[in-house]
């Protein structure tokens, strides 16, 4: 009857003089946040996050507030962005890298392992501490920063005091306050957090432009404003890229139209040049025409593998080998007939399509010859091209796919 009673003054305390919503009261919480026993506990809505305050069999009061930062999705983001070029991508290794280094960050000692790969992490994580410290000092209440222990991914302020021998008033007093000054620490990081991770993402664009040689970029622009002249397609240019080349390579820059046709020029760090027109989105073929969706990764890994073709001939898929088969006989008829190496593309790696291409070694070139080579390329592989969509037009009407 005592916590009861007690309970309800403190639901009205949080209620009419801390401005708090929905305070429940009925045991929300059936262990702490650390897994301690407890006599009771309150939930409460507010404008941001969740509050929450309970106490513990041996006295101790404790509150909540947060998530304050979502670290887990940072990192997350951070990871995806730097794999976004691997080859198929297994999210659930991810997931597990991502876990790994939350578990890591738990021990303070390891920051400084963070320092360079997650500077923009660690900084908001030590400005965490800094702001428990400093509202800590300011009002005699301990608080805390809570580090994501998975499957948690986020931070929160948390603050405590022994509730030993104090009245039910003084309790409730010190559990509003404790409301304020987290309330206080959660809106000091919030204010800073943006600023901080922008700056680590500039930060990380710099490294990345470090090496790039100034007649890298000047040759892509050059590209990109031939191409727009050349096709009256939008296009934009990308340096550095990353972009694995279709041959092995990373590309050093690449240049892209948006819209149909969807051509792509890039060159890699052996100074080969590759212009490429895209055949189909394989990806996006499997994935929305034949609903495959769960298992697109999958599909596209083993159907770059032609001895795998035959099992899927005769399957929904079929349509997907058919315009393989037919992108592999217009680069055969384009070799033959301009001695040029034409050859059709077949993605293995997330982050391609299948394209019509043809490389050259331009070691040695000057720009001017650069720029001819890649506009020949350009005209040839247009021509190609319409060659191509004239039979897979052909080909997606008799299977009923969308044009």
């Amino acid at each position: 009857m005592a916590v009861e009673e007690f309970l309800n003054k403190l639901k009205k305390y949080l209620s009419d003089e801390m401005g708090l919503r929905d305070v429940l009261i009925e045991m929300p919480r059936e262990q702490g946040f650390f897994n301690e026993q407890i006599i009771w506990s309150v939930n409460a809505e507010t404008d941001y996050e969740p509050f929450e305050a309970y106490e513990t069999t041996d006295g101790k009061i404790a509150a909540g507030f947060g998530p304050a930062v979502h670290v887990g999705d940072v990192i997350w983001d951070y990871l995806l962005d730097k794999e976004k070029y691997s080859d198929i991508l297994d999210y659930k290794v991810l997931a597990k890298k991502r876990d790994e280094m939350l578990l890591l960050l738990q021990d303070r000692n390891n920051w400084s392992k963070y320092k360079d790969e997650l500077s923009g992490v660690i900084e908001i994580l030590e400005k965490g501490d800094e702001i428990a410290k400093k509202v800590s000092d300011q009002t005699g209440i301990e608080v805390k920063q809570i580090l994501p222990t998975p499957p948690s991914k986020n931070t929160f302020f948390y603050a405590s005091f022994d509730g030993k021998g104090l009245s039910d008033e003084v309790k409730i007093e010190k559990i509003g306050k404790a409301w304020i000054v987290l309330y206080t620490a959660f809106n000091e990081i919030s204010k800073q957090e943006g600023e901080i991770l922008e700056k680590w993402k500039i930060q990380i664009e710099e490294k990345r432009r470090k090496n790039v040689l100034p007649e890298d970029e000047a040759l892509a622009k050059a590209v990109s404003e031939l191409l727009r002249s050349w096709t009256s397609v939008w296009c934009s240019h990308e340096i550095p890229s990353g972009f694995p080349g279709f041959e092995g390579g990373s590309a050093k820059w690449i240049v892209r139209t948006r819209g149909e046709p969807y051509i792509m020029i890039f060159e890699t760090e052996d100074a080969k040049v590759t212009v490429a027109y895209e055949a189909f989105r394989v990806h996006s073929s499997v994935s929305i025409d034949h609903r495959r969706s769960d298992d697109t990764d999958k599909i596209v890994m083993e159907l770059a593998n032609k001895e795998n073709w035959p099992k899927y001939e005769n399957t929904d898929l079929r349509d997907v080998i058919e315009r393989y088969r037919l992108g592999e006989e217009v680069a055969k008829k384009a070799r033959e007939i301009t001695g040029f190496e034409v050859k059709f593309f077949i993605p293995r790696k997330h982050c391609h399509d299948a394209a019509l291409y043809a490389t050259f070694d331009s070691k040695g070139m000057g720009v001017e010859k650069k720029i001819e080579m890649i506009k020949n390329l350009v005209d040839l592989l247009g021509i190609a091209y319409g060659e191509f969509k004239k039979s897979d037009e052909e080909i997606k009407a008799k299977y009923g796919l969308k044009k």
